[in-house]
């Protein structure tokens, strides 16, 4: 029998209550075929200069980005680790080579990164498949973990970066760095783990990886006239990213399952959009700490004794989670996370709101867990980073 849909076509007439708002899409016509404002392709430049004694455990190891460099679309330190020798791989080595990232212009600090935090918030916001296939295609990600020497790209967290943010693989892009800063070379400072944080285990190391180290750029590369345009952005550029903040001071014990730990600090400047508590099954070892994180079962923030936010169950914690948005692969649990701006998880390129903390005199935040863990206390913080007219580098919370 032939379908005749009459019957629910003049039903439409009876659903005018529903019908009076503005018309806001049409379903029957293709979408605009636009352009890009600029056509670009990415190329790859490797240079291993200046990197020769980069080795585990080095401290605030300095780099310059190249004068040749003129677009800049993402950075990565690649290393050749070896086989290992009695011990496998950690799943995702490439989440601990480094310690932090410092980038500094004209001499001076513009941020600090922790790079291990940022790369597992930025696990999180992806799915289960895109997680594994980035794994595979720069971190060393293997389903069984093995021994084999294999090569990974740890990504360096320049202000455009995508790993500063939770936006995952799209079409939106990140943005470039334009690289001419004049007489202010931008420079990067790294500092390393001890080579048995990417091991199974601690009495293992990876060995020296001195002359296996170097710089990869992606460059974007375009017409002479985009180009010229692009490279020199000087009292011009201006971009909003994140920042991590640690409250604490390294990975604090907590020892008593159920009982409460308090924590009190010095507000942090600027907007806090969300207060994150990571948390690791104890180990003194901090080599041991991976990104397999532990929620709390209560998680609440006081302000000038009076509390503003209180996550007093276990079901209030991951409704805390669900409800801005945090949903993450399986090799990626999520922390504990007090959230202050609207769907936090899902908004990292437009103001939603937060919790600017220089209005309190104290500030105290009060936890539980149901086992022994170690853990630290970060918050997370809207940064502006601009480059001014004579091409320093500078980040403000304010």
């Amino acid at each position: 029998m032939a379908e005749n849909p009459q019957n629910i076509i003049r039903s439409w007439n009876v659903q005018t209550n529903f019908a009076g708002g503005p018309v806001t899409s049409n379903r029957l016509v293709p979408p605009k075929y636009g352009r890009i404002k600029y056509n670009y392709v990415k190329t790859w430049r490797e240079i291993s200069a200046g990197v020769g004694d980069l080795d585990w455990s080095s401290k605030n190891y300095s780099f310059y980005i190249p004068s040749g460099v003129r677009v800049l679309a993402a950075m990565y330190l690649r290393i050749q680790l070896p086989a290992l020798s009695g011990a496998v791989y950690k799943s995702y080595p490439g989440l601990y080579p480094i310690k932090e990232i410092r980038i500094v212009s004209g001499g001076s600090e513009v941020y600090t990164a922790p790079y291990t935090e940022f790369l597992a918030d930025h696990m999180q916001s992806l799915t289960e498949q895109c997680a594994k296939t980035f794994g595979k295609a720069y971190l060393g990600y293997e389903s069984t973990p093995s021994s084999a020497a294999r090569d990974i790209m740890c990504p360096i967290l320049l202000p455009n970066s995508a790993y500063m943010d939770r936006a995952g693989p799209g079409v939106r892009g990140h943005g470039i760095l334009p690289a001419t800063f004049g007489a202010n070379d931008l420079e990067i400072q790294l500092t390393m783990h001890a080579g048995n944080y990417l091991s199974s285990d601690n009495s293992v190391s990876v060995t020296s990886i001195k002359g296996k180290c170097s710089f990869m750029f992606h460059e974007v590369n375009s017409s002479a006239s985009a180009v010229a345009n692009l490279q020199d952005k000087r009292g011009l550029y201006s971009i909003i990213n994140r920042r991590f903040t640690e409250l604490t001071s390294g990975w604090q014990h907590y020892a008593v399952a159920d009982a409460v730990e308090s924590w009190n600090i010095n507000q942090p400047q600027g907007v806090v959009t969300e207060t994150i508590l990571i948390a690791c099954a104890y180990n003194a070892d901090a080599d041991r700490h991976t990104v397999t994180y532990v929620k709390p079962t209560s998680f609440k923030v006081t302000a000038d004794s009076i509390v503003q936010k209180d996550l007093d169950t276990k079901n209030k914690i991951d409704a805390e989670l669900w409800t801005n948005g945090f949903c993450s692969p399986d090799d990626f649990p999520q922390p504990g996370r007090l959230c202050f701006a609207a769907q936090v998880a899902n908004t990292p390129h437009t103001y939603a709101g937060g919790y600017n903390q220089q209005l309190a005199s104290s500030i105290q935040y009060d936890f539980t867990f149901a086992e022994a863990v170690s853990y630290k206390l970060f918050a997370v913080q809207i940064q502006r980073v601009q480059i001014d007219g004579a091409g320093q580098m500078t980040a403000s919370l304010h």
